[in-house]
């Protein structure tokens, strides 16, 4: 494997270890941990994972065991988060970098002014816009490139679309040859973004590519090409790219180089950040144009700032934004609540599939292909409805299954307190504590009832 590839594996070994730690080892024994480092062998046949442990010697020595029991089950879970063929056996090893550097009192001490000790509701508050530092691994590849392609996943939301045009538009204003791709059926009020008209058929990025190759690939609010849908092919034939977004999703390959930062509400936060380390002192790069896409994707991803990732920090990007000019009001009508008739009635035979269990604290809804021929809907028509599951009182999970293609089914799942990632890990997908997503394949019968004893456990 070539010095490239195996530090790319190595840096998605380091993120998805850090997460799956975080999230689904339940030991008591595992406190604050940080994955420092990894190491692999010349096969990649085993992985020495550096963790740096906050606590006395007895509590590190408990942590390790802790995270040496649960190897085997963290062995198994990156596998399917990463979709890696062979995954290297984990050995975990004590970190003492920090202690030798520094002594352990200056280093709690440190960490309890950053808020590690705080819970998760309390670091929220604390995040401020300045937390949001852009790596050179993103910027630097920004500035130095001429050309640049930009794309979303498919089957795009606002944050998404608002996240590429707006940073189309700022390297646009820094003199950059940039073009943004779109998919067909994109969902109602996002052709009305600034930007949109300019934007590219997916379709045409074989026969640009055969012209000539851009010097630089974005992904936003994606972090692999295989979730580019037909630009996979196209953009495995480049060889720079690089992401911004905010959450980890498994897959079959590791996340391509750039910024994956999971504290965000929102690519578009992220976007912004980037934004401002490009433009420097430029401040009319940031235009309303701009600044509308942006507030866009924020708005997006929190439901109006409703969602419980909305902290201080995201009103303040929001007030920012709206002083450049965005007409707030009818932005978010657009986007949140503007409907095609086809979705209207896509929406009325989606409702009258729902089903209940666990008392009322589980709901589940589904769209099946039939229901979209029948209505006339597109997919992207399904955008937000497992939320009007969440309005339901007493319903704490919420699942839609939609029916990408024969027997396949995109599952969408939220709950109020509770863990979705976990869940949608188990079948392979990804995603944030209280909003994921995975694909999983059977009847639609059989998914359902899968998926609804997934949640109850996971209550």
């Amino acid at each position: 494997m070539d010095p490239y590839k195996k530090n790319r594996l190595k840096a998605a070994i380091q993120r998805g270890l850090s997460e799956l730690i975080a999230t689904q080892v339940k030991d008591p024994r595992v406190g604050m941990v940080s994955v420092s480092q990894v190491e692999l062998n010349r096969d990649n046949s085993q992985a020495k994972i550096y963790v740096a442990v906050t606590g006395d010697e007895d509590e590190q020595k408990l942590c390790l065991a802790g995270l040496k029991t649960a190897a085997g089950f963290l062995q198994g879970q990156l596998g399917r988060m990463l979709r890696l063929r062979t995954v290297p056996v984990l050995q975990f090893a004590y970190d003492d970098s920090m202690d030798r550097g520094f002594g352990i009192e200056e280093v709690l001490r440190e960490l309890e002014e950053q808020g590690e000790f705080a819970d998760e509701a309390e670091r929220r508050r604390q995040l401020s816009l300045e937390d949001f530092e852009p790596p050179s691994e993103l910027i630097d590849p920004l500035r130095e490139a001429e050309t640049i392609w930009i794309s979303g996943h498919w089957s795009p939301d606002p944050d998404c679309v608002g996240a590429a045009l707006a940073l189309a538009a700022a390297l646009e204003a820094l003199e950059k040859d940039v073009t943004v791709f779109r998919f067909p059926e994109p969902p109602a009020g996002l052709t009305t973004l600034p930007g949109w008209d300019a934007t590219v058929d997916a379709s045409e990025a074989p026969a640009m590519l055969e012209e000539a190759a851009p010097d630089l690939v974005l992904l936003v609010d994606c972090h692999r090409s295989d979730r580019c849908g037909p630009l996979q092919d196209t953009f495995d034939r480049i060889e720079s790219v690089v992401c911004v977004d905010h959450h980890l999703v498994s897959g079959r390959r590791a996340p391509v180089p750039g910024w994956l930062d999971a504290r965000a509400e929102s690519t578009c936060t992220l976007a912004y950040r980037v934004i401002q380390v490009l433009a420097g002192d430029d401040d009319e790069v940031l235009d309303v144009d701009v600044a509308t896409n942006l507030f866009a994707g924020l708005a997006g991803d929190t439901g109006g700032f409703r969602f419980d990732n909305v902290g201080p920090a995201t009103f303040r990007l929001a007030a920012e934004l709206a002083d450049r000019g965005v007409n707030t009001a009818e932005l978010q009508h657009r986007l949140l609540h503007q409907r095609r008739r086809q979705g209207l009635d896509l929406m009325q035979r989606a409702l009258a599939s729902v089903t209940y269990a666990g008392g009322g604290r589980v709901a589940l809804m589904r769209i099946s292909l039939d229901d979209l021929a029948a209505t006339s809907a597109s997919v992207a028509e399904t955008e937000g409805l497992v939320n009007i599951l969440m309005s339901v009182e007493g319903v704490r999970y919420a699942a839609l299954l939609k029916e990408i293609e024969t027997d396949v089914w995109r599952g969408s799942l939220r709950c109020h307190d509770g863990d979705v990632q976990a869940v949608a890990s188990a079948f392979g997908g990804g995603g944030h504590v209280r909003a994921a997503g995975c694909t999983v394949e059977g009847s639609g019968d059989d998914v359902a009832a899968r998926m609804t004893e997934a949640l109850l456990t996971a209550e």
